[in-house]
C-alpha cells in the first residue's frame, strides 16, 4: 500500500496527461486518504477472518463501501470547487481507487493462503 501511495502522489510529475494535478495539495491528500481508509480496511479484514464467514464479507464490503465514499466526497469536492484538471482528477481518482482493491484483493488472498496453511500445519 505504501508503494501504491508513492506512485499516486508521484504520478502527476511523471505522466505528461495528469500533469494538470501536479502541485495542486487535493491530489496528494486524495490519493493518501484513499490508501488510509484501504490499510483501514484491510485491518478490519484481518481481524475478521477468525470470526464468521460472514463478518469477513461485511468488513470487504464495508471496506469497499468506504474507500468508494470516500473517492466520490473527494471528486465531488474537486468538481464542485475547481476550474482546472476536472477530468483528470476524476479518472485519476478512480484508478487509485481500483488499484488500492486489487491490492487489497491480493494481499487478502494472500493472508488467507498462508492462514489456511498454518492451521493444516504446514
Amino acid at each position: 500500500m505504501f508503494l501504491v501511495a508513492g506512485a499516486a502522489w508521484l504520478a502527476p510529475s511523471q505522466l505528461s496527461f495528469i500533469q494538470g494535478l501536479d502541485g495542486v495539495w487535493w491530489w496528494p491528500a486524495t490519493s493518501l486518504s484513499l490508501v488510509a481508509v484501504s490499510l483501514l480496511g484491510f485491518r478490519w479484514m484481518t481481524s475478521s477472518k477468525d470470526g464468521s464467514p460472514m463478518q469477513f464479507v461485511n468488513a470487504v464490503n464495508g471496506t469497499t463501501a468506504m474507500k468508494l465514499f470516500t473517492a466520490l466526497g473527494w471528486i465531488t469536492a474537486y468538481l464542485v470547487t475547481q476550474e482546472t484538471a476536472k477530468k483528470e482528477f476524476a479518472f485519476s481518482t478512480f484508478a487509485v481507487f481500483l488499484v488500492c482493491t486489487v491490492s487489497l484483493v491480493v494481499f487478502g488472498v494472500q493472508t488467507a493462503r498462508e492462514n489456511k496453511k498454518a492451521e493444516q500445519g504446514g
